[in-house]
């Protein structure tokens, strides 16, 4: 089993990279945010593996490096809605209102976890929770990015594929968080919700990857025929 998780652990990063590579050779620009959060995660992944194989996943720095990590990117995600869900609104006069909204689910996400927890900062348990929120807000945010793509008249599929991409993944990880918060290590449904939660991972870039493969060159036009003498 451990096997199979490293293997699925390992294709979400192959994956993350992939996306990273076909984001730099298309729309980067519209999409810098989701630029940031690949580099982020990708960065503190190869930093991890490198902690993990000279002190181990006990080590200290190991707890603190993944923590960064993991808090870090779901900052970047909660950034990157709200900048795909104004680009989505241009021009539409539930703009404001929405952009609002999502503000306030941002700051109720960050501030929750303090005001709860605000006895055992930077604990295990602190951070799940702080992670737990920060996805659940990215997972609302996003079904508002969702509806509000869906609901417009020019509907942009690629903006549809990378919402759709990241609101599997947070959707996944805030219910896996939620799970281990009352669970404990070998038990059945912790394990269901750990392999949801690296499927997302797999699934939510190579949606990414399907958003941004290189369109499909255009067959030259056939040469003309050569017309033939007639005959006489």
């Amino acid at each position: 089993m451990a096997f199979v998780s490293d293997l699925i652990s390992y294709g979400g990063l192959v994956l993350q990279f992939a996306a990273l590579i076909l984001l730099l050779r298309g729309p980067v620009a519209r999409y810098f945010p989701l630029f940031l959060y690949l580099m982020t995660v990708l960065g503190f992944s190869l930093g991890q593996m490198w902690v993990y194989s000279s002190a181990g996943t006990s080590s200290r720095l190991y707890f603190q490096l993944y923590w960064a990590g993991e808090l870090l990117s779901d900052l970047l995600a909660l950034v990157m809605i709200i900048q795909l869900t104004s680009r989505a609104l241009e021009g539409n006069p539930m703009r404001a209102p929405l952009m609002r909204l999502l503000l306030v689910i941002s700051g109720i996400a960050l501030l929750v976890p303090f005001v709860l927890f605000a006895s055992q900062p930077l604990t295990l348990r602190w951070n799940q929770s702080v992670a737990q929120l920060l996805n659940f807000g990215a997972a609302l945010m996003n079904l508002a990015l969702w509806t509000a793509i869906v609901a417009s008249k020019n509907k942009d599929r690629q903006l549809m594929k990378v919402s759709a991409g990241l609101g599997l993944m947070v959707a996944a990880a805030a219910l896996t968080l939620g799970v281990r918060q009352f669970t404990h290590q070998g038990d059945i449904l912790r394990t269901i919700a750990d392999y949801v939660y690296r499927l997302a991972q797999i699934a939510g870039p190579a949606i990414w990857c399907w958003a941004f493969r290189p369109a499909k060159k255009e067959r030259a036009d056939a040469p003309p025929a050569i017309a033939t003498p007639s005959a006489g």
